[in-house]
């Protein structure tokens, strides 16, 4: 076998949390993680893989604007796990990001507290306001800070908003289901436009440009 079909780049595109390999094919690079023994893709991007070196990792889609560390995003939780969570940046710095780029939130950097896991941080749909730590691939954010936190947030069961209880505390308007965010203190007041459910994305560009009321 050549050089050049060990190391092989695959067309087909992944989203964050797609599972991509399983840890006795290869072993992840920081563009992935493993969990209980699957490889998950924490970028959106091409697979790339080094089969003499059994290795997988992820190629990003091309990054239109400069992002630093210590600018503030705006980014819509993909997926959660135990320690991290994806989350795809619509705005930095309140610009519009025409290609949202994808970022890592480690449970370590949710709160200056202890957090037991992402689970009570935050859940998929969920809006999220975060400072840029690392600029590195991928982008690694954090919640600790003025304002940071889940400004929007959707029912576990039944995908209603919910409103604000207290600090770090949620309740569902329509099932009563009381829930865990770390909050910001910014929690429901009106940011740049108003998203929607993880479970009405298809609705999602029709509410593009509108103000949360």
């Amino acid at each position: 076998m050549s050089k050049k079909d060990d190391y092989q780049s695959h067309n087909e595109i992944v989203v964050p949390g797609e599972k991509i390999a399983i840890i006795e094919e290869f072993l992840p690079d920081e563009t992935c993680f493993e969990e209980e023994g699957e490889i998950f893709s924490s970028l959106l991007g091409n697979i790339v893989t080094d089969r003499k070196k059994h290795k997988i990792s992820i190629v990003p889609k091309k990054r239109y604007l400069q992002i630093n560390v210590g600018d503030i995003g705006i980014g819509r939780v993909e997926f959660v796990k135990k320690q991290v969570a994806s989350l795809n940046l619509h705005y930095v710095n309140n610009i519009n990001i025409p290609l949202p780029v994808n970022a890592i939130l480690h449970v370590s950097e949710a709160s200056k507290h202890y957090v037991r896991n992402m689970y009570e941080v935050a859940r998929p749909g969920d809006w999220l306001a975060v400072k840029i730590i690392r600029t590195s691939t991928p982008l690694s954010v954090g919640l600790v800070g003025s304002g940071l936190g889940v400004i929007i947030a959707f029912c576990n069961h039944c995908g209603q908003e919910i409103e604000y209880k207290r600090q770090d505390l949620l309740e569902c308007p329509n099932c009563g289901l009381i829930q865990p965010r770390i909050t910001s203190r910014n929690y429901g007041k009106p940011i740049i436009y108003k998203p929607v459910s993880h479970r009405d994305e298809n609705k999602r560009q029709k509410n593009m440009g509108k103000i949360r009321r």
